[in-house]
C-alpha cells in the first residue's frame, strides 16, 4: 500500500508542477507580448520625435523645451517596460519558490539604470545593455 501512496504523491506533485508551469508560461507570454508592443510604440514615438525635431531644426526653431511632452511619453513607455520586466522576474521567482528551485535576486541594485530599448535593469555606469546590446543613454 505504501508503494501506491508514494506513486500517488509523485503523480500529484507532477500534476501540480505542470499546472504551475503552464500558468507561468501563459502569464509570461502575455507580458512579453505587452513588452513587445510597448517597444514598438516607443520606437514609433522616437521616430516621430526625430522627424519633428529635424523639421524644427531645419526651420531654425529647434528647442528642447518644445519636445518635453514627447520626451515624457517615451520615458513613460520605458518605465512601463521596466515594470513589465520586473513582473516577469517576479513570476519566475514565484514559480521557483512553488516548485522548490533556488531563488535568484530580482530587485535591481540601488543606482541601477534601465535599457531604453528592452527595459532591462543594468548596473549604474553601464555603457551597453547586456540583454540586447543597445548603447545605454
Amino acid at each position: 500500500m505504501a508503494m501506491f501512496d508514494s506513486l500517488k504523491d509523485t503523480l500529484n506533485k507532477g500534476v501540480a508542477a505542470v499546472s504551475v508551469k503552464s500558468e507561468t508560461l501563459v502569464e509570461s507570454s502575455r507580458i512579453k507580448s505587452t513588452i513587445s508592443n510597448a517597444q514598438k510604440r516607443m520606437i514609433g514615438e522616437m521616430n516621430e520625435l526625430g522627424a519633428k525635431f529635424y523639421n524644427s531644426w531645419k526651420a531654425g526653431q529647434a528647442s528642447v523645451e518644445a519636445f518635453s511632452a514627447e520626451f515624457a511619453s517615451i520615458q513613460s513607455i520605458e518605465q512601463e517596460i521596466a515594470e513589465l520586466n520586473a513582473r516577469l522576474e517576479q513570476i519566475k521567482a514565484e514559480e521557483d519558490k512553488i516548485l522548490g528551485a533556488a531563488p535568484k535576486p530580482s530587485a535591481p541594485a540601488a543606482g541601477s539604470v534601465f535599457c531604453s530599448n528592452c527595459g532591462k535593469a543594468l548596473p549604474a555606469g553601464s555603457r551597453f545593455c547586456d540583454g540586447c546590446g543597445s548603447p545605454v543613454t
